[in-house]
């Protein structure tokens, strides 16, 4: 494509945009130039030969006025005929505008014509299809008959009519007259369009010039090259143009380099998850007796929430829910740090306070100021039915079953706020008895904590009572119900923080078989869910 771009942008046609512009242009304005001037030459013609054509028929008008008096005279004699026709041969000779000349009695009987054999005709109708000019004026009448015009004047004697003279006149000086002016109007308005296409064509050679820098310019952006810039130096609109393509070419730049940047950190984001998949429990089995299910939602791509199952020993689980203040890869470091630990402190005598002391030095050091960590970390001994925990600042375990779910006690200051001397006389060691059907719920503050359109969060009692329905209901569907609650909660809400689940239950009495133990395994679920 760029190539082919290329190729546009050397084609000889493509360096003279302004030149076909302007004879676009020119040929635009030669037709409305040449329709306008024609159309105003022909209304000025037109308007032209009216006025000619009147002036000419009022001359005629008064001339055979003149006329009708002096042939009065000759008509009153006995034979008017004989003396009519020298005054009508005379008035031809002395009137050259005159084709034609009559002179009629009252019965519009013919009496005076240069043709003796034309006397005694009748001319009582006029010709048809002639139209009156002029009607009524002075004491005549005159009309148009083709390219002539014809005149009535009556012949009065003492007031009397006693006969009419008709003249007829050629118009053909008017017309010759009118051709003239008319080819003075052509060769003006040919020489006007001239002059019009070439001042179109000056202008537009010396104003749109820049349109081929312009034209070029982006073309090298369509072909790719962002860091051309398009170089015009006149300040009219042409020059606001290439302003506004020069910007548009940095921010096009600015916006590449940034969808580089963010590619190679969506990429780095998918490592960092992949990362984080590893480091939660894949899957295990459940303690001897128990049913257990585990599940974690993002609020971002990478969860500053941590949990893990870990086997001690036959009789011994770990449990861990923990929660990073801050989200994100920062978050991630500090939870693998954390996961590190644990595993490396790991109470082989049941120490979970110490446990957690020695974790705590260890991230201290390499937390950033403000960066913090609560945690539960707790054992369960299937042997003896209890669970032994400790609570860093994190959120109360929920017991229930058979008897009214309940807050169990936590307390504790998060890692990284305080000094290890503050930190350690703050954690209290706890223990509680599982009976036949009691669970346990561990989870992070995204539970309690969500949040609806209007910023109320779901709270510990619609927690407990999602519980209080579901005194026998196996770990999955404990889940489920949880995270419907937080869903219904939410609405079109998104997740305003990490939430991490894990349900314990014990078997027994009044516990659900669920769906058998091959189901009932810890999962780490991303952005899904399980057990529903």
């Amino acid at each position: 494509m760029s190539s082919s771009i290329s190729e546009a942008t050397a084609a000889p046609g493509s360096l003279a945009l302004h030149r076909r512009l302007g004879v676009q242009l020119g040929l635009a304005v030669a037709v409305v130039v040449g329709v306008s001037f024609l159309t105003t030459g022909w209304i000025a013609v037109e308007r032209q030969r009216e006025t000619l054509t009147r002036q000419f028929t009022l001359r005629l008008l008064s001339e055979t006025r003149s006329l009708a008096l002096a042939a009065s005279g000759p008509l009153l004699h006995r034979d008017p005929e004989f003396e009519l026709r020298p005054f009508v041969v005379k008035a031809l000779s002395q009137v050259p505008d005159l084709v034609d000349l009559v002179v009629l009695d009252t019965q519009n009987k013919v009496l005076g014509h240069r043709d003796l054999l034309q006397v005694g005709r009748d001319l009582t109708q006029r010709p048809m299809g002639t139209r009156v000019v002029l009607p009524g004026i002075a004491a005549g009448d005159a009309w148009l008959e083709g390219n002539e015009i014809v005149i009535e004047q009556p012949i009065l004697r003492l007031d009397e009519r006693i006969g009419t003279l008709v003249a007829r006149a050629s118009r053909a000086g008017i017309e010759a007259s009118l051709h003239r002016a008319q080819s003075h109007l052509m060769w003006l308005g040919g020489a006007g369009t001239l002059v019009a296409i070439a001042a179109v064509l000056l202008l537009v050679r010396l104003n749109l010039r820049p349109l081929d820098e312009l034209r070029r310019g982006v073309l090298r952006l369509a072909s790719g090259d962002l860091a051309t810039r398009v170089r015009v130096r006149r300040r009219n609109e042409l020059g606001l143009f290439a302003d506004l393509v020069n910007s548009m070419a940095a921010g096009l730049q600015a916006a590449q380099t940034n969808l580089i940047q963010k590619e190679r950190l969506d990429r780095e984001l998918e490592i960092a998850r992949d990362l984080q998949s590893m480091l939660l429990p894949q899957a295990a089995a459940p303690p001897t007796g128990y049913q257990l299910q585990a599940h974690y939602v993002p609020a971002l791509e990478v969860s500053g929430d941590y949990y893990d199952v870990l086997p001690l020993d036959a009789d011994r689980v770990a449990l861990v829910t923990a929660d990073v203040s801050g989200k994100g890869v920062p978050g991630l470091v500090v939870m693998s740090m954390l996961r590190t630990a644990l595993h490396m402190l790991a109470p082989v005598d049941g120490d979970v306070e110490g446990a957690l002391v020695q974790a705590s030095r260890m991230l201290r050091k390499s937390l950033r100021p403000g960066m913090f960590v609560t945690c539960l970390y707790g054992v369960l001994n299937t042997r003896q039915n209890t669970f032994h925990y400790v609570s860093a600042g994190h959120c109360p375990p929920i017991l229930f079953g058979a008897k009214e779910p309940r807050l169990l006690e936590a307390g504790g200051k998060p890692i990284g706020l305080f000094p290890d001397a503050i930190f350690e006389r703050s954690l209290r060691a706890h223990t509680v008895q599982l009976e036949p059907g009691a669970g346990l719920v561990l989870y992070s503050d995204g539970l309690v904590e969500a949040m609806d359109t209007a910023g109320g969060t779901l709270g510990f009692e619609a927690v407990l009572g999602r519980l209080r329905a579901l005194p026998a209901a196996p770990p999955s569907a404990v889940v489920g119900s949880l995270l419907d609650a937080v869903d219904r909660h939410r609405g079109a809400r998104a997740h305003s923080d990490d939430l991490t689940l894990i349900v314990l239950r014990r078997d027994g009495q009044g516990a659900a078989a669920g769906t058998g133990r091959a189901t009932d395994t810890v999962s780490a679920v991303d952005n899904g869910r399980t057990g529903a």
